[in-house]
């Protein structure tokens, strides 16, 4: 089996560290399912932008951001996943083989708000979440 490539070793160090942590909650990889387990949070992250170069033309540093949306079905919950992912990410340098990330920062926060484009079935509520990005830069070993 190879090693995952930069983008794919860098997106999964990310996800492993918001899936730390206590208390447990579900942290979706992009994509949530109907019916979803509240509260949970959804990652979203990007192919990394390359920064530098070396002489031989390789990339050895590239610019990753990703996106958190913390949902919960009071706003209340919503927050307190706001926190828990926050902690698990802000200020940590992921460990990615090979690379040397820096401090994980935030760049971005949107405030906890309806979504009144969904319906939980459950509570007939409408949830509740705020978006959160982050950036950090990686240069390779």
């Amino acid at each position: 089996m190879t090693a995952p490539g930069p983008v794919t070793a860098h997106h999964e160090a990310i996800l492993a560290l918001l899936r730390a942590g206590s208390p447990p909650f579900t942290v979706y990889d992009g994509q949530v399912p109907d019916g979803p387990s509240f509260p949970y949070a959804v990652f979203y992250g990007d192919a990394g932008i390359d920064d530098g170069t070396k002489l031989c033309g390789d990339p050895d540093m590239a610019t990753y951001r990703f996106q958190v949306t913390s949902v919960g079905l009071t706003a209340a919950s919503a927050r307190i996943v706001v926190d828990q992912t926050s902690a698990r990410v802000l200020g940590i340098r992921p460990g990615v083989a090979g690379w040397k990330p820096n401090r994980v920062r935030n760049e971005t926060t949107i405030p906890v708000r309806e979504d009144r484009d969904v319906t939980d079935t459950a509570t007939q509520r409408h949830p509740m979440f705020a978006v959160d990005t982050y950036v950090f830069e990686s240069w390779k070993d």
